[in-house]
């Protein structure tokens, strides 16, 4: 049997329809397909960053100058002394600092700022200085190790004597150590002072003013 021309454009028409109905379905399907797949795909967790730490510098120790050192004292204090002296730093005052600071110093004890105004055993032996009387008022400290004052007795008529006899208070000054205030000399080589409104005796080269 014979087909038509119209009756093939038709049948054409519906094939070409046919294939245009399944190719959208097909790509629909694709579609679907392809939505689920990026669905199914986990988020990474959201990365969290540290938080940067603003930790404060510490702050450096203050010294106290003024601090008197000696065997048994720690602290940075001690740990500055040593640098000084060109010991090992450990902040610990003990035999090692002792030795090094009477060696370079000939003094057991001693303040930072003492230290650095007072001249070093060396230095002293090579350029000695001529004993200078301090001026009235003027405060004087020990000028060696182991300084002694004495007791003053006042006379009915207003002086002072040397009775021989050393304080209670015990011990002895060493050097750079404070004394007290000048008052005056005596025959003899020696000096009145006044300490905390006390008055005492104390040899005249065993002292200096400052």
């Amino acid at each position: 049997m014979k087909v038509k021309n119209e009756d093939k454009i038709l049948i054409g028409a519906g094939v070409v329809g046919i294939g245009i109905v399944g190719y959208l379905y097909w790509k629909k399907k694709r579609n679907e397909k392809e939505q689920e797949f990026l669905t199914d795909i986990p988020e990474p967790p959201p990365v969290v960053l540290d938080k940067p730490t603003n930790s404060l510098p510490k702050t450096g120790a203050v010294l106290n100058k003024n601090k008197v050192l000696g065997k048994g004292i720690k602290g940075v204090e001690v740990r500055e002394l040593q640098r000084l002296l060109d010991v090992t730093i450990d902040g610990n005052f003990g035999a090692n600092t002792q030795k090094a600071l009477q060696s370079k110093k000939g003094v057991s004890k001693i303040s930072l700022n003492a230290y650095l105004k007072t001249p070093s055993r060396t230095t002293s032996k090579e350029t000695p200085t001529a004993l200078v009387t301090p001026r009235k008022g003027q405060k004087v400290m020990a000028n060696a190790n182991g300084v002694s004052l004495f007791n003053a007795k006042k006379t009915a008529s207003g002086t002072y004597f040397n009775d021989g006899t050393k304080p209670f208070m015990g011990g002895s000054f060493d050097y750079g150590e404070h004394l007290g205030v000048f008052v005056g000399s005596k025959m003899g080589g020696q000096y009145l002072i006044n300490r905390n409104d006390v008055y005492y005796f104390v040899n005249a080269n065993a002292v200096k003013g400052y």
